[in-house]
């Protein structure tokens, strides 16, 4: 007989998700710190435990209310890949236990950040991440990436003077955060919150490092990793867009991957695309990458989501007046309406 616990000792946790290979970061008591203390979301944890005593599953929630995007339970927010771990058995009694809550709650509808294989879930394949293979023999990773552009870029980068280092300053932290708003906003999309960035760090601590690429001493561009089991996660990434010609993104990415094949990750995650992003998913292929389809679960059916259709009129539109925005209102309009898109 399986029962429902809200809270359980870290400890616990911790080796529950060592046992599964489906537990993502996502998946850790780290990350849920980081999206409470960022966004203010209500969480509803979900841990199985089995009648011996011993913790045997979990799927992790939050409920995000949004008059943008609908109230939802989400498994979980600004994830690209998380949901119920356990035995067959425990994630279906976790799904219903799940579906109990969304009913209580009166949401509009019930998310799953992976494939949940039963009958009254409705699943989409919009996004695929893009992962490389590691190896601890640079030179075979070197030979891996495409010549005529990830390798070429790296090269150019060098001969330009740029150099990469690894930092968990806050303020180099607080510069990457400038770089966001300013490439986000060129898109036309809102950027993480400050806070975000900052509770990022405060709450990972081991599991996240910065990479940052400098050109005469000045942070030109960086990328945010993410570290959990044997896979490094190519999180967050932004660059002035005055030095895009000097390739910082291919200098951060060529150094994290080489630290990452020397401490023993086996994985470089590229992280999540939406399939009509063909630029970003042909920069992503050219680094020796394999394609991995990601599916999301909806309960009871797939919900109409405007940032899914970048064709959509109102998508276009809305880009066109985010990037016409003065910086300081953009900043404060992100902070207001970011965690509605998690």
């Amino acid at each position: 007989m399986i029962k429902i616990v809200n809270k359980v000792e870290e400890n616990k946790w911790k080796k529950l998700l060592d046992t599964y290979d489906k537990a993502t970061i996502y998946h850790t008591p780290e990350w849920k710190k980081t999206l409470e203390g960022t966004f203010g979301y209500k969480a509803h944890y979900f841990f199985a435990i089995d009648e011996c005593g011993e913790l045997v599953g979990l799927l992790p929630l939050f409920y995000v209310r949004s008059q943008i995007t609908g109230s939802r339970i989400c498994s979980v927010p600004f994830a690209h890949n998380c949901g119920p771990i356990g035995d067959e058995a425990t994630v279906s009694f976790l799904a219903g236990k799940a579906i109990d809550l969304y009913k209580d709650l009166n949401a509009d509808y019930f998310e799953v950040k992976d494939k949940v294989g039963f009958d009254n879930f409705e699943y989409q394949n919009a996004f695929s991440t893009y992962i490389l293979e590691l190896s601890p023999d640079l030179g075979i990773m070197w030979k891996k990436l495409d010549s005529g552009s990830a390798r070429w870029g790296v090269k150019k980068s060098h001969k330009e003077g740029v150099s990469v280092s690894k930092t968990q300053s806050i303020e180099d932290l607080k510069e990457f955060y400038e770089l966001n708003c300013i490439t986000k906003k060129k898109i036309g999309v809102p950027c993480h919150p400050w806070k975000f960035f900052k509770n990022l760090f405060k709450f990972l601590d081991s599991y996240v490092s910065l990479y940052v690429a400098r050109y005469n001493d000045k942070i030109i561009a960086g990328g945010i990793m993410e570290y959990f089991k044997k896979t490094v996660l190519y999180g967050y990434g932004a660059a002035d867009p005055k030095y895009l010609k000097m390739q910082p993104y291919n200098a951060f990415i060529w150094k994290s991957i080489e630290d990452a094949c020397l401490n023993g990750y086996k994985y470089y995650d590229f992280g999540r695309t939406s399939y009509d992003n063909v630029g970003l998913i042909n920069f992503k292929k050219r680094w020796g990458t394999a394609e991995k389809k990601l599916y999301y679960s909806y309960y009871p059916k797939n919900p109409v989501s405007l940032t899914e259709n970048r064709e959509n009129l109102k998508y276009k539109w809305g880009t066109k007046v985010i990037q016409r925005m003065p910086m300081p209102i953009y900043k404060k309009f992100s902070d207001v309406v970011f965690g509605s898109f998690g």
